[in-house]
């Protein structure tokens, strides 16, 4: 029986062809996006791209309902291209046309939502809730859709923009004895934040972040009429800095979600009193080293009136008043027996540069004995921010003699 049998071609030259072809594609595909790439990137010294005009932005918007798909595309990248000038044309074109163009304007306006200038993020974000909220049920579905979606590259954006401006990311936690407020998330803005009033609009997209502090010698009334803008504040702390009445009722908007708020050192014309009697959820207060018309309100009954009167949601053991003179020591959790045992002592403390540690015991402070930690903290509370205080502390078999000068309270991640 013969055998047919067949010749195959040579594999080597099969393979020389293809590579032969191969490399034809890629020179004419370089060829054809060259000028492309010379396009998106003018040379040195090339005149500035002109803005579009109203009449080439209205054409591209037009485009938009085109019956070919790569004059729909062509269109939606030069819009996109168009920046701030082409919010209002497209916001006003959704209600014109077939639902392609309406979604394909949504489209380009999540673009500006999501882009990195402020200004044109602003608007695109004011028209796409616009949308949401009086079109049609699948426009506006589709625009509200579009909203939530870019909520988490928002938020990261901002995370991202904040921490490199000096913003700190934290957390706040109960002390012993409120255990029923849980851990959560919250910033600090001090005098290590670099950025300005404009950057501190990334603030409304921290949904998550329920505890603000404030410590910064430049704020002002912008900066607070930005931290009013976020959704999710309860906790509040304001230390030192150029504040004023005026400037603390740019943040109405959130006083009736404060739950906790902490007032150190602020120096104001008026009394607070009205403004605080508006944060209806309010049920702990700290006021330390407040002047208000020249006087320290830990030494004026008649304002500590008016502020209890205007707080009456809150107990009187959870509303505080003191000097403002700082220790930085925790006690023992029994605080009202002797002995008064420090748990711990910040760093960065008179109390520490004097040689005070965790451990110690306080046996005299000023020539009064001290009866418990409490005790300790009622002795203190008359005490101003650079006062002097002498202390006998045993540790051990040996006894300390400590001269310390209190400082300032500081922000804290404890409630």
């Amino acid at each position: 029986m013969t055998r047919l049998s067949s010749s195959p071609e040579p594999r080597p030259l099969v393979t020389l062809c293809r590579i032969l072809s191969l490399l034809g594609c890629l020179i004419w595909g370089g060829m054809m996006l060259a000028p492309i790439a010379c396009a998106a990137e003018p040379p040195e010294g090339a005149p500035a791209k002109q803005p579009p005009t109203s009449a080439e932005i209205t054409s591209w918007i037009d485009q938009l309902d085109s019956d070919k798909f790569l004059l729909r595309e062509n269109a939606t990248q030069k819009l996109i291209g168009a920046q701030q000038a082409a919010i209002g044309p497209l916001a006003d074109a959704v209600r014109t046309g077939s639902l392609e163009k309406a979604f394909r304007c949504i489209h380009v306006l999540r673009a500006f939502a999501i882009g990195d200038d402020i200004e044109t993020e602003i608007e695109a974000n004011a028209k796409l809730a616009l949308i949401a909220a009086t079109e049609n049920d699948r426009v506006g579905a589709y625009a509200g859709d579009v909203l939530k979606r870019i909520e988490p590259i928002q938020r990261e954006r901002a995370i991202r923009i904040l921490s490199g401006l000096g913003v700190k990311f934290t957390s706040y936690a109960p002390i012993q004895g409120f255990q029923t407020l849980e851990e959560g998330p919250g910033i600090w803005i001090t005098n290590d934040y670099t950025g300005s009033v404009k950057e501190l609009h990334y603030l409304q997209h921290l949904g998550f972040i329920e505890d603000v502090q404030i410590e910064n010698d430049k704020i002002t009334a912008e900066w607070f009429a930005e931290i009013a803008k976020m959704p999710s504040v309860h906790f509040l702390t304001i230390k030192d800095g150029p504040v004023d009445i005026e400037m603390l009722r740019e943040l109405e908007p959130i006083f009736h979600k404060i739950d906790w708020l902490r007032l150190y050192y602020l120096n104001l014309k008026s009394s607070p009193a009205p403004l605080l009697g508006k944060m209806t959820s309010l049920r702990h207060v700290e006021i330390f080293g407040l002047v208000v018309d020249g006087k320290e309100v830990y030494q004026d009954g008649d304002e500590q009136e008016r502020i209890r009167s205007a707080l009456l949601g809150v107990l009187p053991e959870n509303l505080r008043f003191r000097s403002g003179g700082f220790l930085g020591v925790r006690g023992s959790a029994d605080g009202n027996r002797a002995p008064c045992v420090v748990q711990s002592v910040d760093q960065d403390t008179g109390a520490y540069k004097a040689g005070l540690r965790g451990g110690d015991t306080v046996t005299e402070v000023n020539g009064t004995k001290v009866e418990g930690f409490m005790h300790l903290i009622e002795l203190l509370k008359d005490k101003k921010a650079g006062d002097k205080v002498k202390m006998i502390a045993i540790r051990g078999t040996e006894t300390k003699e400590l001269d310390i000068t209190l400082g300032k309270w500081q922000l804290r991640e404890t409630y």
